[in-house]
């Protein structure tokens, strides 16, 4: 047990160690996006330990900062605080997950049937550079810049839609279940498998077929049952029924 709490700490300042303030901004908002990417990515593992005095040592910079970013991903679900023993990256809530996935299959699907129905020439030329940026990094085994290419694609069809706030409330409702994606992605089969899904929702977002457009999207995001599966079997220990 001592062995494994050495080498989460570890882990901890290994990531810590890749951060860089820029002391001419704001220094909260910067720790909260920081934490929040490496919790998303699984860069800091659920369960992990966040040791503020090691923030505060290695940053240089005061408690309050740290903990106001700390209570936001409290709000969020991505940490739990415990006054008498430390501040924890969650696990992974089931439920939660799926209360993510529900809540961007209903956003998303809407997006490609609006998409559909008034797609121009500029938004089939982006979501056609996105294809080919995605086929790249697939051929490249480039697994960040596959998932960077993969959001890219969505939100440049959330902006089509509505640019000011649609891909916001998006991402902000998917954060819960981007962990799971960002593993899910270790599995070869499934960096191809998006590559012909983002394609087929191409296609009939092209032709104008709005009903195959957001099925192609709904079967597209529905996969993830599947992904959650496969990644609940590979890490049990990143899991909280």
């Amino acid at each position: 047990m001592l062995k494994e709490e050495k080498s989460r700490a570890k882990e901890f300042i290994s990531v810590l160690d890749g951060f860089t303030l820029d002391r001419e901004k704001l220094i909260g908002p910067q720790i909260y996006q920081f934490l929040l990417n490496a919790i998303v990515t699984v860069r800091l593992s659920p369960g992990i330990g966040l040791k503020e005095k090691e923030v505060i040592k290695r940053l240089g910079v005061s408690r309050t900062p740290i903990r106001e970013a700390l209570l936001r991903l409290e709000d969020e679900g991505l940490v739990q605080i415990f006054p008498q023993s430390g501040t924890y990256v969650s696990k992974i809530k089931i439920e939660a997950v799926l209360e993510s996935q529900f809540i961007r299959e209903a956003l998303e699907c809407s997006v490609a049937r609006y998409a559909a129905r008034n797609r121009n020439d500029k938004l089939l030329e982006s979501l056609s550079r996105k294809l080919e940026d995605y086929e790249t990094a697939l051929n490249d085994d480039e697994v960040k810049l596959m998932y960077e290419k993969d959001e890219e694609f969505h939100h440049t069809l959330a902006n089509f839609c509505f640019p000011n706030r649609l891909w916001k409330i998006t991402n902000q409702a998917k954060l819960q279940m981007d962990r799971v994606r960002h593993l899910s992605l270790a599995v070869q089969e499934r960096r191809i498998n998006v590559l012909k899904e983002h394609r087929w929702i191409f296609q009939n977002i092209a032709d104008g077929n709005e009903d195959r457009a957001e099925n192609a999207m709904k079967k597209h995001l529905e996969y993830f049952h599947h992904d959650l599966k496969i990644v609940q079997h590979e890490h049990p220990e990143y899991f909280k029924e």
